[in-house]
């Protein structure tokens, strides 16, 4: 009985491991549509509940921040003045486990429909968000994220491909 039950845990161990991996990369592949459904909606609220609540976030502009209050608060102003037409999508998503509860995703996004300051239409722009994503409670969530502007590719990497494209 021992001997068929250990080989029952050797046959079924990988494919239950597997599905465990498939759900979750399932789930960190959907992460950046949350965030691009939830800043379409211009719902700051919505963004926040994607994160811990001790969130890490380096915004393109350098603006680091740190819990959910100051991440909400942020996000919330900045929806309701120069992004509240905005539309983002994203382009390509690449997730990458780093553990079994931890997990980097990365993403190239477009926006479009912003407005400088002053309340002029700025041009479309790209770029590349960065999690890293925690499994708390069945759930992964926010830990940490970087956006970065795409910018055009200089000569020094111009031969170096990257996992993920952005727009042109």
């Amino acid at each position: 009985m021992k001997t068929f039950l250990l080989l029952l845990i050797l046959l079924l161990g990988p494919s239950l491991a597997q599905a465990q991996s498939g759900n979750d990369e399932a789930a960190l592949t959907a992460l950046p549509q949350a965030f691009i459904d939830a800043w379409n909606r211009h719902d700051g609220h919505g963004l926040t509940v994607l994160t811990e609540r001790e969130v890490d976030f380096v915004t393109v502009d350098g603006k680091w921040m740190r819990g959910q209050k100051d991440f909400e608060t942020y996000h919330t102003r900045i929806l309701g003045t120069r992004f509240r037409d905005s539309v983002n999508r994203v382009i390509g998503t690449n997730v990458r486990f780093l553990g079994p509860d931890l997990a980097s995703v990365h993403y190239t996004w477009q926006i479009t429909g912003a407005t400088d300051d002053a309340g002029r239409a700025i041009p479309p722009r790209s770029g590349i968000m960065m999690f890293l994503a925690r499994k708390q409670h069945g759930q992964w969530l926010i830990a940490v994220g970087q956006n970065t502007n795409g910018a055009p590719v200089r000569s020094e990497g111009a031969d170096i491909v990257s996992p993920l494209a952005l727009v042109p």
